[in-house]
């Protein structure tokens, strides 16, 4: 029987790698340098001007987990902006209640709620027609649906972590994949990925929920690398990265931080100026982004008395109170493979 198998080829020890194109380099980072100074002098010129925000007037808004929290809020502040609004959420009952307060409290709206579980390709899949036909080609896909549970690094169940991955970093790719290829055919849309400070920052007992925004990070850098290689391309990406939000009081009692959290509707406010603006990342509030590239620069003893001060505490639920939580009734029906 022939051996198949096949070992790496070692480095060439023919080919040399250099410095590619050394001039031209140098005279590429004279002219970022000067480029640093002219933004900055615009960007605090701008601090004395309105912003200007482009309409979603007539508009598709696509919002995953919109059945509650900060997905609900900005479901209704963009049907308030006159665009027509796409409720995903994996709960069909939170998600009809969505769509039934956009429909009493903003005049003319129109809203459609839609029960996707986004971490099932072909959901998201199917989705995009749904979409299309009730509303119309999604011009902003918001990316927000999310679970959060606490568990310790080997105590959680297996499939637990697998599910976290799958609706939060996975489901992220699964709703890209299914709406991208329109807005590329349009060269128009925005994708949108709500992140967490987690991703900055890891918190002790929520080690599954932290890889996934860090991971959503990542994918939505690559991506913005990805549609920077398309010429004229008009596609936008934002990542929005929040700090604690005050969502539920079922998510609250099993956190403890000493800083009081974020409101929905002014985390809300911010994420839709962030959008309307097309910024690429921010985080909410704007300085925790400096404060904490300013924690990583500092000695670890001093970065770590730093989070002992500014501390969020992740307390772990007992068996019953995690039962019940509304996030593991989604992450058991979740189907993953292992």
């Amino acid at each position: 029987m022939e051996n198949t198998t096949s070992e790496l080829a070692p480095p060439s020890t023919q080919v040399k790698w250099t410095l590619k194109n050394p001039f031209p380099l140098v005279l590429e980072t004279i002219i970022i340098y000067h480029m640093f100074f002219v933004t900055i002098f615009f960007k605090m010129f701008k601090v004395f001007l309105p912003e200007l925000k482009k309409s979603v007037k007539g508009k598709v808004v696509l919002i995953t987990g919109s059945g509650r929290g900060l997905g609900r809020e900005l479901a209704l502040r963009f049907a308030n902006l006159g665009a027509k609004v796409a409720c995903v959420d994996v709960d069909n009952t939170s998600n009809e209640e969505t769509v039934k307060l956009i429909e009493s409290n903003v005049k003319g709206a129109k809203a459609k709620a839609y029960t996707v579980n986004v971490a099932i390709v072909s959901e998201t899949t199917a989705l995009v027609k749904k979409v299309e036909h009730d509303l119309g080609s999604v011009e902003i896909l918001i990316n927000n649906a999310a679970v959060i549970v606490g568990h310790t690094f080997v105590g959680a169940e297996d499939h637990t972590i697998s599910a976290i991955i799958n609706i939060n970093l996975l489901g992220n790719f699964w709703m890209i994949r299914a709406f991208l290829p329109g807005m590329l055919k349009r060269n128009s849309g925005h994708i949108v990925a709500i992140s967490s400070i987690s991703s900055l920052n890891g918190e002790a007992n929520l080690s599954a929920y932290t890889a996934s925004k860090c991971g959503v990070n990542g994918m939505m850098e690559s991506l913005r690398e990805e549609l920077r290689d398309h010429s004229h391309n008009k596609i936008h990406t934002t990542v929005v990265i929040p700090r604690l939000i005050n969502t539920s009081a079922d998510y609250m009692k099993s956190i403890n931080s000493r800083l009081p959290p974020l409101t929905v509707e002014s985390a809300a406010k911010a994420t839709v100026q962030g959008i309307l603006t097309n910024e690429v990342t921010f985080t909410i509030p704007r300085s925790s982004y400096f404060s904490n590239i300013l924690q990583k620069l500092f000695p670890v003893n001093i970065s770590d008395s730093i989070k002992n001060i500014f501390y969020v505490k992740i307390l772990l639920p007992s068996q019953k109170d995690e039962n019940s939580q509304p996030n593991m009734t989604i992450i058991k029906s979740t189907t993953v493979t292992t």
